[in-house]
């Protein structure tokens, strides 16, 4: 299977999902930092940002993700870092009903894999600055912003992230991929205009990744306290994106539910086996 991508004149793309020659990344190791603050928050107010099909799960769970990524493969051992937002709901259409989490937007500090994820597997995903962590003796803190206006920061009490454990690497145990970053499915909204009438879609359908997907080497982890702060835009702050931020900074917190961390040596999934849901 060969994969394209625009501009298609220059020949198959490069990506996650097709290196040099056909090769894929499949089982390459790379390290990754996965930090995590939940929140409970009111289910109609999810469901408002919720796409059609889609209703808020009995408790309805924001979990805020921060994604500290080292050493990709397809990148040619590059990394670059994202914080993800996942509302806990269920899809239900006239064939397939799916629980788990909808992916309801994600900011990359890197291009190329916005381009390729969004295109190739539906991801809601936007550019933002996410440079690696301020860390002090009383947390470690993230920061996402766009041409200087700050408009998410996620915060862990009390974890003083350290360097990579780089010497725990050839004594960690391989654990099984339900137990891991993917522990429910995943759903994308994937969506794509129509050129001719932009107020019609060419795409419009529910994308799931199946729970379980990475094999995972646990390194080091930590459960603890933290919070997430949105920040609220004018259209001059974030002239593509205000609208997304003011919404989750008015988006209620009712209950924090902790935080945590894990370390892991990550075997690459590079996602060709998710499936199209029917609504």
């Amino acid at each position: 299977m060969t994969i394209y991508r625009m501009p298609v004149g220059f020949g198959p793309s490069l990506g996650p999902r097709q290196g040099p020659d056909g090769r894929r990344f499949n089982g390459e190791h790379s390290r990754a930092t996965v930090l995590t603050v939940e929140y409970l928050t009111d289910a109609d107010a999810m469901a408002a940002l919720l796409p059609p099909g889609f209703t808020p799960a009995p408790e309805p769970v924001v979990s805020v993700n921060v994604h500290y990524n080292h050493s990709l493969a397809w990148l040619a051992g590059r990394a670059y870092n994202y914080i993800e937002v996942l509302f806990r709901s269920t899809f239900e259409g006239e064939r397939d009903r799916v629980e788990g989490n909808f992916v309801a937007v994600m900011w990359e500090s890197l291009a190329d894999p916005i381009i390729a994820g969004r295109e190739e597997v539906g991801h809601p995903k936007l550019f933002a600055d996410i440079p690696d962590p301020a860390v002090t003796a009383q947390g470690t803190t993230f920061e996402a912003s766009w041409f200087g206006y700050r408009f998410c920061t996620v915060r862990f009490d009390g974890l003083s992230l350290p360097p990579w454990p780089a010497d725990r690497e050839e004594r960690a145990l391989a654990e099984p991929p339900a137990t891991g970053l993917a522990g429910l499915p995943r759903l994308n909204h994937k969506y794509i205009p129509n050129s001719a009438d932009l107020t019609l879609p060419d795409v419009s359908y529910v994308v799931m990744m199946p729970a379980g997907l990475y094999e995972h080497r646990v390194l080091d982890s930590w459960k603890g306290s933290g919070s997430v702060e949105f920040r609220e835009a004018r259209w001059e702050d974030l002239p593509t994106m205000a609208n997304i931020a003011t919404a989750m900074a008015r988006l209620p917190v009712r209950e924090w539910r902790g935080a945590s961390m894990v370390r892991t040596l990550r075997a690459f999934n590079d996602l060709r086996d998710v499936m199209r849901v029917v609504s």
